[in-house]
This record gives structure tokens, sequence and C-alpha cells, in this order.
């Protein structure tokens, strides 16, 4: 596991010797009021880095605005001449550009009721799903690989158990040195813990996502507060319809038809909050990010990452699974997803980078 930082190019800094260099911009008082109580108003929020990512695209639907706060020399203006789209040279120049690989363990976990909402203890649940996300800025492209919540680990002073217990034991570093064991000593150099209930408040925040539910979805599950009763075709789901959709794994396919319906939803999630009206939902976004998110990651960090992730294609999103088998009804005590060393080596082939 690195704790290194994310090697961000600031585009413009509080510090006057990294703006020596910038050509000096005459911003109106009005522009700067604006700007200064945008900052403080950030300052003030705990999850300020998701606020700070989505008033991106409140700046890149504002072009005069943006033509008064952005330096000359932070646009890519020979991308401009070549093809580049504006919006991607926009949203690059406000932000900071991510300049090296990075690899993110994204978990979504059952939050723990009786700890305070938003505590780092609510977030010490099982892991409902785990990701493994690689960034990689030169080559422009992100890499996610599904792991299994049933994937047989074994983990310090507990024995062989499964993957999705690791967060249970240990938070979110004891998740992280698992998943790295088991996938040969993989690089994780941040984390990310969504909260169940966080899957549905975003969705709503977001009125709603489009998903083409592929056939009928029906199952109840009390103990866990789970009602599916989705009809096939495509259509607008809220965020309880969203999780049930994602969560659903009561059929043949089971829990690797549950990772492709997830897959389906991270994206639907990405091009709703790549249209530019996201900024009506704005203030409910920041709210959920607050109550729902728990991560490790850096205010610039973070607005790095989403300055890179918002200038991608969809083509340049790849997704895949950890291969593996279900065991034997026989085999063990309980049911696992059993991955062997060709599994691993298979996912982490020339994509994720090992310490």
């Amino acid at each position: 596991m690195s704790n290194r930082p994310i090697t961000a190019s600031k585009i413009r800094s509080a510090d006057t010797t990294s703006q020596a260099d910038l050509p000096t911009i005459c911003v109106q008082p009005m522009a700067t009021d604006l700007v200064q109580s945008t900052v403080k108003s950030i300052k003030r929020i705990p999850f300020a880095k998701i606020g700070f990512t989505l008033s991106l695209l409140v700046s890149v639907g504002s072009g005069a605005f943006l033509g008064r706060i952005i330096p000359i020399n932070a646009l890519d203006w020979g991308g401009l001449i070549s093809g580049r789209k504006p919006q991607e040279v926009l949203i690059e120049g406000l932000g900071r550009k991510l300049d090296q690989p990075y690899q993110i363990l994204v978990m979504g976990v059952d939050r723990v009721l009786d700890a305070p909402l938003g505590s780092p203890e609510s977030f010490n649940g099982r892991s409902d799903s785990m990701l493994l996300i690689r960034l990689d800025p030169v080559s422009r492209a992100v890499n996610i690989l599904s792991i299994p919540r049933d994937t047989q680990v074994p983990i310090p002073d507990y024995g062989i158990t499964k993957i999705n217990a690791a967060n249970v034991y240990g938070g979110a570093k004891l998740a992280q040195e698992v998943v790295s064991e088991k996938l040969n000593g993989v690089q994780i150099d941040r984390y990310v813990r969504v909260d169940t209930q966080g899957l549905a408040a975003l969705v709503d925040a977001l009125g709603g996502i489009e998903i083409e539910v592929p056939k009928r979805m029906k199952y109840e599950d009390k103990t866990q507060k789970l009602n599916i009763d989705l009809y096939a075709g495509m259509q607008t789901l809220n965020g309880e319809q969203a999780e049930g959709f994602s969560r659903f794994r009561y059929d043949e396919e089971g829990d690797i038809g549950r990772i492709a319906r997830q897959q389906l939803v991270l994206r639907a999630i990405k091009d709703k909050i790549a249209n530019p009206s996201v900024v009506l939902h704005l203030p409910d976004l920041i709210n959920v990010m607050q109550r729902h998110v728990d991560s490790d990651l850096s205010f610039d960090e973070m607005t790095a990452i989403a300055t890179f992730a918002m200038t991608l294609k969809p083509d340049q999103i790849q997704t895949s699974s950890l291969q593996g088998r279900p065991s034997d009804p026989e085999e063990f005590r309980f049911s696992y997803w059993i991955v062997s060393p060709e599994d691993v080596d298979q996912a982490l082939s020339n994509v994720f980078v090992t310490k």
C-alpha cells in the first residue's frame, strides 16, 4: 500500500511563488467576491472535495466567468486546434491535471447502524462491493476491476474467510492489505468507502439514472431492507430502484451478474454527472458526500482525479471482473469464490502495477 501523493499540476495556487510565471489577469470586484465566497463555503464542508468537483461543472457552463479566472497558459490551445472538445480543455484549465497513474480501492459497505452517521466507525461494515480502479493519464484510460465479495482469502488472526469481512475486522487499512496480498501485492494508493445507502441517495440527488433492465427482477429481503421489483426495459430508476438493481443476485448469474449490473450503474451515474444540468442538484450532492462517503483522498487529489475523469470518453473506461469459480457445496463450510493464481495474473496483466 502506497501513501504517495497524486502529482497534480496546480493551475492556480494561493502560494505567490507558484504564480510567478502566470500572466496577470484582471478580475472585477464582483467576480473576486464570488470566488472568495465560493472558496470559503467549500472550506466549511467536511467533504469539500466533491463539492469542488461538482463546482467544476458549474464553471464549465459559465464561459464568460471562466475567461476571467483561468490563466491563458492554463488552456490547451494546441489541443483545441487539433480537435479536442472545448469542454475538456476548460475542465482541465479550471482544475489540476493528473500527471501520473494512480490505483484506488473503492468499497461499497454496509453501514454500521449503531455508529453515528458519517463517522469513520459507521463505514466498518461488510463490503458489499469492491472495485480496484487504475487511472492512467499517460494512456488516458481508466481500468476498473470488480472483486467478488465472496472471494476466499486468508485474513491474519481470523483464518480463511470471505474478502468482504476484511473491512469489518480492520477497517479500510486491513481491507487494502488483504486485497493487495490476494492480488500479488498490487499497489493501492488510496481508498474510498461508500455506505450502501449512499448509492440510493446519490441517484436520488441526481434525479434518477437511465438503465435498461434486462429482465424481470423481483426479490424481498426484510433483514436487509431490500425490496426489488423491476420490469424489463429502458427506464429511469430512482435511488431505491438503482440500489436494488445493483444488489440483485438471485438468479443463475449470482454474484458475477450482480457485478455486471453494478458496472452499468456506475456508467449511468458518470453520464448523469457529466450533464451540465447537474448544477441544479449541487446542494443535494454535497449533502450526500458529507453523510455517506469516507476516503483518505485529499482535496487536491480528488480535484485532479475528477478533472481527469470528466474528460474521458466511454471507450476509455474498461471494466473487468476477477475470474474464478464457485466452490462446490461439499468443498467448504461456506460458499466461496475461488480464485487461482492464473486468474490473478490475468486480471493484473499489463494493467495494474504491483509493489
